[in-house]
């Protein structure tokens, strides 16, 4: 089940290391959370929440493989609520032409989307700034080149992070963060419980309190 509406809004308000830091405290743990790489950054906008609508496309040679966009402005309607459009660029070399631009990102920006995030490459830049969206991508192109979508609706791959449709996604500056639907309504309120415990160390840090001798027996920070 998707989380409402207002979980998505919460934990918009949130960055990804903090949500990070909170399902720390889940049963995802440590060692069970997905995000991507760092091989991708954020191009465009603020931080996004929302349901993973997924994509793939080719661009670098021609090909009789294409699907309509309509059928990926369908699957965002289908949501129901904030998409995060995830597009995974299947050439060898990914980037060769960007799906992504003003024209395509007009669109999405009718329908309301949260974010969109490939492994690819995205253009107008500038344009895409003032589009309320935010975009995630390998970094700018040129060319559209042989650019089409060959997949809708199907598991992707991108920047390390597998994604299906339908999965909570969470992204800024730092990344974009795979989020359990189970673990989404509690993470708000432990992530602000771990601010506090947070700011609790660096307030005192900043104290004429913290000495040498009391940082160094100063037990780990618990996230």
């Amino acid at each position: 089940m998707s989380p409402a509406a207002p979980d998505l809004a919460a934990l918009a308000r949130w960055d990804t290391p903090a949500l990070s830091n909170a399902l720390r405290r889940t049963d995802a743990g440590a060692d069970g959370q997905e995000y991507t790489d760092g091989s991708i950054h954020r191009v465009a906008g603020p931080t996004m929440a929302g349901i993973a609508v997924t994509a793939t496309m080719r661009a670098r040679r021609p090909g009789g493989d294409a699907v309509p966009v309509a059928e990926l402005h369908r699957a965002v309607l289908a949501v129901g609520g904030p998409a995060v459009v995830v597009v995974q660029d299947l050439d060898e070399e990914p980037g060769a032409g960007a799906f992504l631009g003003e024209v395509n990102g007009t669109l999405l920006a009718a329908l309301r989307i949260s974010g969109f995030v490939t492994n690819g490459r995205v253009r107008d830049v500038p344009d895409l700034q003032g589009m309320g969206f935010a975009v995630h991508a390998a970094g700018a192109c040129v060319a559209r080149a042989h650019m089409r979508l060959t997949a809708v609706g199907v598991p992707v791959r991108v920047a390390g992070l597998d994604v299906a449709p339908g999965d909570l996604l969470h992204g800024d500056g730092h990344g974009v963060l795979k989020i359990p639907a189970a673990a989404a309504p509690a993470l708000p309120a432990l992530a602000e419980a771990v601010r506090a415990e947070e700011q609790e160390v660096v307030s005192w840090a900043r104290s004429a309190d913290c000495t040498p001798e009391r940082l160094l027996a100063l037990k780990r920070v618990r996230h």
